[in-house]
């Protein structure tokens, strides 16, 4: 059986979310699979290849999956931060966990708080339980969220300092933590100083 790509634009519309630029599209413009099953005139439906409108970079679909998938996680605007380091290193924990590296995205996160502490106005060369302290006795964690201090600072220093292999929910857990502190401390600010200069 041959079979090759054709390109049309006139593929079935498709809802997804780009793996490369994280934005929600839908999209009927790209290359689909067909077979001489088809006489190399209609889809197969083996395979289809959406272009997003906004990266104009290719996303393939078959039956069960998208490639490259969309990275878990907020896709946070990068211009909420003061310092790009901030918004790198936290594409890279979602990069990570798209990889299965999922000790990585932990110390990788573990990271990223202490950066985002001595941010805020915490002193330099400290520890990860310090900046933790001080994120939570700053106020930048809710009261209703105080539980997780206790986790995350147990996860990441258990990360840096033991031979632990750690598991997907527990960096996707560790990531909500850290798109919260993001969130209050970047995004919220950021969104204020936007409506006040409207």
């Amino acid at each position: 059986m041959n079979e090759e790509w054709l390109k049309t634009s006139k593929i079935d519309s498709k809802k997804f979310i780009c793996g490369y630029c994280g934005n929600s599209i839908s999209s009927n413009i790209g290359y689909y699979m067909s077979n001489s099953y088809h006489n190399y005139s209609t889809p197969s439906g083996a395979g289809y290849i959406y272009i997003c409108h906004h990266c104009n970079k290719p996303t393939y679909f078959d039956f069960h999956s998208q490639t490259p998938s969309p990275m878990y996680g907020k896709n946070f605007n990068e211009k909420i931060f003061d310092d790009q380091k901030t918004w790198l290193l936290y594409q890279e924990i979602r990069k990570c966990i798209e990889a299965s590296a999922y000790t990585s995205a932990i110390m990788a996160s573990r990271k990223l708080l202490m950066h985002i502490a001595v941010d805020c106005g915490a002193e330099k060369n400290k520890s990860f339980q310090f900046y933790v302290d001080f994120l939570n006795n700053q106020n930048y964690i809710p009261k209703n969220s105080k539980e997780w201090v206790d986790i995350i600072r147990t996860k990441g220093n258990d990360a840096n300092h033991d031979i632990i292999i750690y598991e997907e929910t527990d960096a996707k857990q560790m990531l909500q933590f850290v798109e919260m502190i993001i969130t209050i401390i970047y995004e919220m600010k950021y969104k204020l100083e936007t409506y006040m200069h409207s």
